[in-house]
């Protein structure tokens, strides 16, 4: 699975990134919402590309984004969990309210310390006492304590609410790893199969490069679940899961794609090194015994047929997974527990 975006900035790149960004809202009529701040945010930073694309299509429509549009976008490329998006939500508001807040009581306190320094220039274009400038110059000095330990107050401030910020970001993160993670198995879904399955496509349109795509389906699935039930046929379904997904290294992404069926997304990858994977994967899982130790029952070898397809420069997604099923039900055919290739 593509691994999520991970916020990396220190406190004074955030800070530049805070001071572009309300102005960016401002220019598109927009408040400074949580969400808002989140998507400008990213689309000024450049750390969500798929978002900054989307939101680089939208600014560009003749009417302004609205609100809609852009929860819209928020949730395709940021969020899917309406729950956790709505703890987030509440979470930025705060942060958010007391960064502003922050920055009013600075802004207060530097016009202060400006005008003492004022008033002290003007004492200087005037005749005076040494006695009274010498409390003059107390005055600024003390103004210029009482700013700094100001400006440190603030410091901190901010330096915790970026610690609060850092920590919503995380809880984010782990919301858009959990809606892209099969609960059951372990590995990527189909919703990550297909984001992937679309990246990867563009990307060998743009480079003119190729990939593989191996789909997978257990034998006698049913079997198990009518002769030993479901419990152990999802014992089973954790066991090819994990196991293909260790077989797979790198760039590679290994899913569940429905049901009992699995695929692998090889990218730079043509036929024959596909065909090596799948082998591999096919004699990894088929030279293990499934068993209940507690039990000490045994449930017998568990096998996977396979078939595979290379992308084709021109063909959509949906076409080069029929001729990825294709194969499979070719291998099925031919006595299961073997790898075929599409025509």
């Amino acid at each position: 699975m593509s691994e999520p975006y991970l916020y990396t900035d220190d406190y004074m790149q955030a800070s530049e990134y805070l001071r572009l960004v309300l102005p960016f809202l401002a220019e598109h009529k927009l408040p400074a919402s949580p969400l808002n701040y989140q998507i400008a945010y990213d689309f000024i930073s450049g750390g969500n590309l798929a978002l900054k694309e989307a939101l680089h299509e939208l600014i560009k429509q003749p009417d302004e984004p609205s609100e809609k549009s852009l929860l819209a976008l928020y949730k395709q490329h940021v969020v899917k969990d309406d729950k956790a998006l709505e703890s987030v939500r509440l979470g930025l508001q705060k942060i958010i309210t007391n960064i502003r807040s922050g920055y009013d009581d600075s802004n207060e306190d530097l016009d202060d310390y400006v005008n003492s320094l004022n008033d002290f220039a003007n004492v200087l274009n005037d005749s005076i006492d040494p006695a009274e400038l010498a409390g003059e110059v107390q005055k600024v000095m003390e103004n210029t304590r009482l700013k700094e330990l100001s400006q440190q107050k603030f410091d901190s401030k901010m330096s915790d609410m970026m610690g609060e910020v850092e920590t919503l970001r995380r809880q984010l993160e782990q919301v858009r790893e959990e809606s892209l993670t099969d609960s059951l198995t372990g590995i990527a879904n189909r919703k990550a199969f297909d984001q992937i399955l679309d990246q990867e496509i563009q990307h060998s349109i743009e480079q003119e490069t190729s990939f593989c795509v191996v789909l997978a389906d257990i034998d006698h699935f049913k079997k198990f679940n009518d002769t030993y039930g479901h419990l152990i046929g999802d014992k089973v379904l954790r066991f090819v899961g994990p196991t293909i997904k260790s077989c797979v290294k790198g760039k590679d992404t290994a899913a569940r794609f429905g049901g009992e069926e699995f695929v692998i997304i090889l990218p730079d990858t043509r036929i024959k090194g596909a065909e090596i994977v799948a082998n591999q994967i096919r004699e990894t899982i088929s030279k293990n015994v499934l068993k209940d130790k507690a039990r000490n029952q045994k449930y017998g070898k568990v096998t996977i047929s396979l078939g595979i397809a290379q992308f084709k420069q021109g063909e959509q997604a949906n076409d080069l997974l029929k001729r990825t099923d294709q194969a499979l039900y070719k291998a099925k055919e031919n006595g299961r527990n073997r790898v075929e290739i599409a025509e």
